[in-house]
């Protein structure tokens, strides 16, 4: 239930492709920018200022991962990384990647912890299928077999464990196997 909680917050992640996709890349740099630096202030006063920091998981701690009530957050990490794609990034290749990160990701979590069995560092073959088969019919539906190649890339830096946060690495993995493809 918790995962399924944290990812409904993922729906949130998803007004930024569609901001972007509507939108252009300097407004959507401008919004971006603005997110990412109030995400930054905030996790420096979570940092220095323990009051602050007890306020806000009494505010949002039910959908807190317990390292994220002592380091940096995944929002803020979401923030940044978006941040990074669409400034770096073709819109389709920065829409995609943050579409893979919101479906994507989310989807793996769901069903890898609802019906996943066979495990991978803690993580589910059965979620990272249903990754793929969601990153894959976003990236086929935008680029074709190079959205279905960032879709790969997704799915592997997902089930993979790195230190680094998957809000960072699924968009800037993926977004970059597509734009190399693409030059």
């Amino acid at each position: 239930m918790f995962e399924l909680k944290r990812k409904l917050i993922h729906g949130l992640g998803l007004c930024v492709p569609v901001i972007y996709w509507m939108t252009s890349r300097e407004y959507t740099l401008l919004f971006l920018g603005i997110a990412a630096t109030g995400a930054v202030i905030i996790e420096v006063l979570r940092a220095v200022w323990e009051d602050f920091n007890s306020l806000l998981l009494k505010l949002f701690g039910k959908f807190a991962r317990d390292h994220e009530r002592t380091h940096i957050t995944g929002a803020t990490c979401f923030s940044m990384a978006a941040l990074l794609v669409v400034a770096l990034f073709s819109k389709p290749v920065a829409v995609s990647s943050l579409l893979f990160l919101t479906l994507g990701d989310s989807m793996a979590a769901v069903i890898g912890t609802r019906f996943g069995v066979h495990r991978i560092q803690g993580k589910s073959l059965e979620g990272s299928a249903a990754c793929f088969g969601v990153c894959s019919v976003v990236g086929w539906c935008a680029l074709g077999w190079v959205g279905v190649a960032g879709a790969a890339a997704a799915t592997v830096v997902e089930l993979l464990p790195s230190p680094l946060d998957d809000n960072v690495r699924i968009p800037l993995a993926s977004g970059s196997v597509m734009h190399l493809l693409l030059i």
